[in-house]
């Protein structure tokens, strides 16, 4: 036996990424980056004043800003390293992989900044979006953990347990930012 008919016992990062249309789609990016939507949507707060700028721009920019700073952080980060590790600058094939990979932290927004247009045309007060888009962030996070538990082979019993753990840890993360920032 060869070492190419050999399989490797844990899969290459690469084969955890999966391709959707003409998007390549990575989990540890997608989950890291709604944790980071859910805690800025956490934090945020309309008050009682009423918006000059109008809620569907302030909603979206709290959905993009946070996840662009991400994006741009690690695709910074990622250049520096690759280019520390390989002792050479950056090729435009190198560049144009780092911008692909961070892109996909804004991936994240496109359903939550679709459903805030949708639902600010329809005159649905910002608090109530935000609350929705949380939701829907938690509900996530339980799909992601029922993904893992089935992948790794476990009853429907076990998944649905991943399931509620991380929703619970989601909602901790977000239970944390909030004690900080109030």
């Amino acid at each position: 036996m060869s070492e190419q008919d050999v399989k490797p016992a844990t899969p290459d990062p690469a084969d955890l990424q999966w391709n959707v249309w003409f998007l390549t789609l990575d989990p540890h990016r997608l989950i890291y980056g709604t944790i980071i939507l859910m805690t800025a949507f956490a934090i945020y707060d309309e008050g009682s004043a009423p918006l000059q700028r109008g809620p569907l721009f302030e909603l979206l920019g709290v959905a993009l800003a946070p996840l662009f700073a991400l994006a741009m952080a690690h695709a910074f980060s990622d250049a520096l390293d690759l280019q520390i590790r390989n002792g050479r600058r950056l090729s435009g094939a190198d560049r144009r992989h780092v911008a692909a990979i961070n892109l996909q932290y804004l991936y994240v927004a496109l359903p939550p900044a679709l459903l805030i247009s949708i639902l600010t045309i329809a005159q649905w007060d910002a608090n109530k979006i935000v609350a929705i888009v949380e939701i829907l962030g938690v509900l996530s996070l339980a799909a992601w953990g029922t993904l893992a538990a089935r992948t790794a082979g476990l009853s429907r019993w076990r998944q649905a347990t991943f399931a509620v753990n991380y929703a619970l840890m989601g909602l901790l993360v977000i239970g944390v930012e909030l004690a900080i920032t109030h």
